[in-house]
């Protein structure tokens, strides 16, 4: 229950007993003046001028608890202001505090399936691990080219291992974009990365254009543009 409404049936009850007591004012103040002898001696008027002079006085009482009655009224209205404008500033309140909670609720399914999906890339590096250092669990996974030398196919599982390393730094932030590209540039500048790139492209067609890995081959072929600028520049200085 809200607090001001024992406040505001106070009022009305006031108000009301204000309104009695008027009425029980003329009312007495019309008995004296029409019924005293005295008052309707012929040295004080006779009993119309009583009369009249018991309407003039009612009518004054009358006005001045209709000034106190319009007066509670007026008070009542700006207090009903207040409570509205409360109620609304309360309601505001309630709707940033859900905003803020569904907020929170998407960052932290964000930050599960950030997670969820770093345990699982970890997972992906440790099997390539276990391949590079294992020839009978590297000949589990396909070659990356028909007829590729066993040792060339190793080295492409290192650099899927590296390539698979730096997605994951990528994708939990621990480095922007300007600063991953730096990596980038210096692996990208050996052949046998270039090579393992190359031969990966077709995989990388099935990509979702939307997906963080997505983005991050983008960097990789920018990485790879920027490093021949640098050799070339490198070329072009000697």
């Amino acid at each position: 229950m809200n607090i001001r409404e024992p406040r505001r049936a106070e009022r009305v009850i006031r108000t009301i007993g204000y309104v009695l007591m008027a009425g029980a004012g003329c009312t007495l103040v019309s008995l004296v003046l029409t019924l005293v002898p005295g008052l309707r001696s012929a040295g004080s008027g006779n009993a119309g001028q009583a009369y009249g002079a018991a309407a003039s006085s009612s009518a004054v009482l009358v006005l001045f608890y209709m000034a106190k009655t319009l007066s509670l009224q007026r008070t009542e209205t700006s207090l009903q202001r207040e409570e509205l404008s409360l109620a609304r500033e309360e309601m505001r309140l309630q709707r940033v505090e859900l905003s803020l909670q569904r907020e929170e609720m998407r960052r932290s399914a964000g930050e599960l399936h950030r997670s969820a999906e770093a345990d699982l890339r970890r997972l992906h590096m440790q099997l390539l691990k276990m391949s590079i250092e294992d020839p009978d669990l590297a000949a589990v996974w396909p070659d990356y080219a028909p007829g590729m030398p066993f040792r060339t196919n190793r080295q492409y599982l290192y650099a899927n291992l590296i390539y698979s390393h730096l997605l994951l730094v990528h994708r939990l932030e621990m480095m922007n974009d300007r600063e991953i590209l730096g990596h980038l540039r210096y692996i990208t500048a050996t052949p046998i990365f270039r090579g393992y790139w190359e031969s990966a492209r077709t995989m990388r067609d099935d990509l979702d254009p939307a997906s963080h890995e997505r983005r991050f081959a983008d960097l990789v072929d920018e990485a790879l543009i920027q490093a021949d600028a640098q050799a070339g520049s490198v070329v072009v200085t000697r």
